[in-house]
């Protein structure tokens, strides 16, 4: 199992009681605790269970406890029993924890990372 204190690195925070709209492209880790209309192309992804996510998302890694509609291209995505995911998915390993949801037209696994590479320039 994944700790998510133990796997963050350079941390953005989006505090619950904030809002952001718009695009972010880099390097860091991003914990959601508020909500973020837009793009986003970064690290880690983290919804925690008071965050909301609209758009598109792009990362290594994306674990969800809150709600997150968007379309998602990810190496691994974590459902946990109290995330929603809704939207188009392109990933590479998917974990979903008892209780979590997944609404999804498309669920699509990729077999290589070059074409989340591909996909992530799409994006920019």
């Amino acid at each position: 199992m994944v700790s998510w204190k133990n796997k963050l690195n350079k941390l953005i925070k989006i505090a619950q009681n904030s809002s952001f709209k718009g695009s972010y492209s880099g390097l860091e880790d991003i914990e959601l605790l508020g909500n973020f209309d837009g793009s986003l192309i970064v690290k880690n992804l983290f919804i925690k269970k008071t965050g909301v996510f609209n758009g598109s998302v792009s990362a290594e890694k994306i674990f969800v406890e809150g709600l997150i509609s968007a379309n998602i291209e990810t190496e691994t995505l974590h459902l946990k029993e109290t995330g929603i995911v809704d939207g188009d998915v392109y990933y590479r390993n998917i974990i979903i924890d008892s209780g979590g949801i997944l609404k999804s037209k498309m669920v699509q696994n990729m077999s290589k990372m070059d074409n989340l590479v591909k996909l992530n320039k799409k994006l920019k």
